[in-house]
């Protein structure tokens, strides 16, 4: 389940926009290192997205607070679940390797993640801030 950006996803803020391309590029190697059960590749992403949750979600979430986004608790909460998912997939990938369970959760969570969130909530939220500057 190969994973891609299209220009659908953009919210508008060049930033963020920037910032989701690299996150689609990122999980698209990381694709390809679970198919490989390559440790390293895969910790090195688990590693990548840690870091990008802490900056990239908390930019997004001031932009929500600035814009008085009237979704901002419930996207949060969506930003903490993906933290969440993330430490319990990596955890599993320190303790076991990179079993195929481990591959297939990770696939599916990475394609139903970027779709729902950035399709979904992230574009929601392009809006809001495009319907403010107006």
């Amino acid at each position: 389940m190969p994973v891609s950006w299209s220009r659908s996803l953009e919210i508008g803020i060049p930033e963020i926009d920037h910032q989701h391309r690299e996150l689609f590029a990122r999980l698209g190697g990381f694709d390809d290192a679970l198919g490989r059960g390559d440790r390293a590749d895969i910790a090195a992403t688990f590693a990548f997205l840690r870091d990008y949750a802490l900056v990239h979600f908390e930019r997004e979430e001031r932009l929500m607070r600035d814009a008085e986004y009237p979704r901002l608790e419930a996207h949060r909460a969506l930003h903490q679940g993906f933290v969440a998912r993330l430490q319990t997939l990596s955890r599993e990938h320190e303790l076991q390797g990179p079993s195929a369970l481990l591959r297939l959760r990770a696939r599916n969570w990475i394609v139903v993640w970027l779709t729902d969130h950035v399709g979904g909530e992230d574009v929601a939220l392009g809006r809001h801030l495009a319907s403010r500057a107006a």
